[in-house]
């Protein structure tokens, strides 16, 4: 039996682990895993924790999560004060790849401040999981007055795609930064 729940500090290293799987770098090198991390992961988990789930299964082990920022600007001065050069001292590379990133997301800060990450461990995956999460942050930003959200995936990731637009998502633009997608809350 699966559930969603409120991240809990307790989950940081199960969510890492998930969100380093899923970006197919769990083998990968020290400087590849922090950035993933950085960019994908530890903000949301350190900064907007009351805005992250986890399902988990019986023995209350995260199986996957979504993580939100809820307002874009808050995300983007936090990034870049204490994230970005985090970024910039694994390499050069680096810090253009996650000023990219920032990007991807600030062109709809204004009509879709809130943006989301969202992973599940392959054994879980194909369960409903992903539909119960987005359900969950919905209901939440919806509660907080939030009228919609958004999100990036790969811009050839047609399973991704093909699922969140059966959850309701919209297209906005797809560029070399990825598919962007978004959801806009019923009243």
């Amino acid at each position: 039996m699966v559930s969603v729940r409120a991240y809990k500090e307790s989950d940081k290293e199960r969510v890492q682990n998930i969100c380093l799987a899923n970006a197919g770098c769990a083998e990968s090198s020290d400087n590849t895993k922090k950035y993933i991390l950085l960019m994908y992961c530890n903000y949301y988990i350190e900064k907007e924790p009351e805005n992250c789930f986890v399902a988990v299964n019986e023995n209350d082990e995260a199986v996957g999560y979504i993580i939100c920022a809820e307002d874009y600007e808050k995300y983007e001065q936090t990034f870049k004060a204490e994230y970005i050069n985090q970024c910039a001292s694994i390499s050069p590379r680096k810090y253009v790849d996650a000023k990219l990133d920032l990007l991807s997301h600030s062109m709809f800060k204004k009509d879709y401040p809130s943006h989301f990450h969202i992973d599940i461990d392959s054994n879980y995956q194909r369960m409903g999981l992903g539909s119960m999460l987005i359900s969950t942050l919905k209901s939440h930003l919806y509660g907080k007055g939030i009228k919609n959200m958004m999100m990036v995936c790969g811009e050839d990731n047609d399973l991704a795609i093909s699922f969140y637009r059966k959850n309701g998502f919209k297209d906005l633009i797809t560029t070399k930064m990825g598919h962007a997608m978004a959801l806009e809350f019923e009243e």
